[in-house]
């Protein structure tokens, strides 16, 4: 089997994303034997989406008086780049029908050398930041119809990383013999991992994807979505073992029981006002989510084992920089060893 790999989420956004933050985090991550280190992906966000979309960080850190930070996810990894040796370095998602796909695909080729090939670019649909605003009108980008313009573009940047002269003919975006250099160090590219929790998000991580990095799914629903995914690739002549399966998710871990769930439910709580998902009960995210002791984590990563999980990004639930160390030495000490 292979190797199970745990990565964490840095503090590109949140009430305590600031870039000392963001490098301590990292480094201490490849300093305690973690496999990767992840941001996250919006140009437009909103002072609401701060106060109960908390993806790194804690509800107990918020203050009145923060703007709401989210520094871009591109720029952010290559500044890592410089500051870490060998740990992976992955975006889960870019928000790829807003971003120009040659664009992208010559900065994430550029960013693949600055990190000497240890980057993962996970992409997904996007969707509305905010119920009163929203991050594709100010791109002017039809949020109908951003599924099969993420196809067409994740298509578009393979050509540009693989191609010497690319081209790519389709209906949302179209270049012929365009020369554009350097390409990726991986080869053929870096990896794409497909976000998104919907069946559709499976089929097009089957279709185009070397990996499929879903947020809010059951050890239950992972499997059925495993399926999706192998039967997927099969039709179309890929082998679905070559496709990493991860997840995305938030994470708090203590010696107790009681101690984790002090650490996460406040959080938890303001996730339930978030826009993308309108969680009325408590439960649903934590039948979905790893909060516990260290036994209660490992079972609860045995059973997403089991339903064909081979990668962890955890978004750990942490009031303050202390407690956000104190959690991934915990993490390393008891769970990283248990999996090799």
């Amino acid at each position: 089997m292979k190797r199970i790999q745990f990565g964490v989420r840095v503090p590109n956004s949140g009430p305590l994303a600031a870039k000392e933050n963001i490098v301590k985090a990292a480094q201490e991550a490849e300093r305690m034997g973690f496999d990767s280190v992840w941001v996250h992906d919006h140009v437009v966000w909103s002072s609401e989406m701060h106060r109960h979309h908390i993806s790194s960080g804690a509800a107990e850190a918020l203050s009145d008086a923060q703007e709401a930070n989210f520094f871009e996810a591109i720029t952010m990894l290559a500044y890592l780049a410089a500051e870490t040796q060998t740990i992976q370095l992955g975006v889960a998602c870019l928000v790829l029908p807003c971003r120009n796909p040659v664009y992208a695909a010559k900065q994430t080729a550029t960013l693949d050398w600055l990190c000497n090939g240890r980057l993962i670019v996970g992409v997904g649909l996007g969707s509305k930041a905010t119920r009163e605003s929203s991050e594709f009108d100010v791109f002017g980008v039809p949020l109908k119809g951003r599924g099969f313009r993420t196809d067409e573009y994740i298509k578009a940047m393979k050509a540009v990383w693989t191609q010497p002269m690319a081209s790519f003919e389709g209906k949302n975006i179209s270049f012929k013999n365009a020369e554009i250099y350097p390409k990726p160090v991986q080869k053929p590219h870096p990896p794409v991992w497909v976000g998104g929790w919907m069946d559709q998000a499976a089929i097009r991580a089957g279709k185009y994807g070397e990996g499929w990095i879903p947020g809010w799914l059951s050890p239950k629903e992972m499997k059925r979505g495993c399926e999706i995914l192998a039967q997927t690739a099969e039709e179309r002549g890929r082998d679905p073992k070559k496709i990493t399966v991860a997840v995305e998710k938030l994470a708090a871990i203590a010696r107790t029981r009681d101690d984790a769930m002090t650490l996460a439910l406040p959080t938890i709580r303001t996730s339930t006002n978030s826009y993308e998902r309108d969680v009325d009960n408590i439960q649903f995210a934590l039948d979905r989510h790893i909060i516990g002791s260290v036994d209660d984590v490992r079972r609860r990563i045995d059973e997403f084992i089991e339903a064909g999980v081979r990668h962890f990004e955890l978004k750990l639930i942490y009031p303050s920089m202390e407690s956000l160390l104190e959690q991934m030495a915990l993490w390393s000490k008891e769970i990283n060893p248990h999996y090799q």
